[in-house]
């Protein structure tokens, strides 16, 4: 069994990435000189600092596991991203001053609302977007994934006209 050289646990001997801090490993063991993932999350940076941290990191890893959850049991990840949110909004008493905490629930935010639709969730995806709206986050300044808020937007237009055209049919 390797170890990532990132967070120290262990990660199987076919891992590509740590399943907890997505460090890329390579077939030694060794994290290689390889470009961080596109959509990593910015969790890693607050690892180890502090009490706040350790929240932060606990919000975070329930993001990731939802992540994985994605593409076998979409329940499931609906569930954990819902409780990332949670904590990380009740990480501190105002988490959304902290731009790394924006950036991962915008992602989380994102990531929700398309797992629900995929599961004909429609209002409810419309409403998790609605909740991102109301926090906020889709006011994107330069939280370093702007291709979430775009995504959220299309999707929320998207959900408002299906949630819509369904309420007529039932009339």
């Amino acid at each position: 069994m390797r170890v990532c050289t990132h967070c120290g646990l262990s990660i199987g001997d076919t891992a590509a990435f740590c399943p907890v801090c997505c460090t890329p490993v390579g077939s030694d063991g060794a994290s290689p000189p390889a470009k961080p993932l596109p959509a990593q999350p910015a969790f890693r940076s607050l690892c180890g600092q502090d009490e706040l941290s350790r929240h932060l990191y606990d919000a975070a890893e329930q993001m990731h596991k939802a992540n994985h959850c994605e593409k076998t049991d979409l329940t499931s990840a609906a569930a954990l991203y819902r409780d990332a949110i949670v904590r990380f909004l009740d990480s501190t008493e105002d988490p959304l001053d902290r731009e790394e905490v924006r950036r991962d629930l915008l992602f989380i935010f994102d990531r929700l609302s398309l797992v629900l639709k995929r599961n004909g969730l429609h209002k409810e995806a419309l409403e998790e977007i609605e909740s991102a709206v109301s926090l906020g986050l889709l006011d994107c300044r330069d939280y370093g994934i702007k291709g979430h808020c775009e995504a959220l937007r299309k999707r929320r237009n998207s959900l408002q006209r299906t949630v819509a055209k369904a309420s007529r049919d039932v009339t």
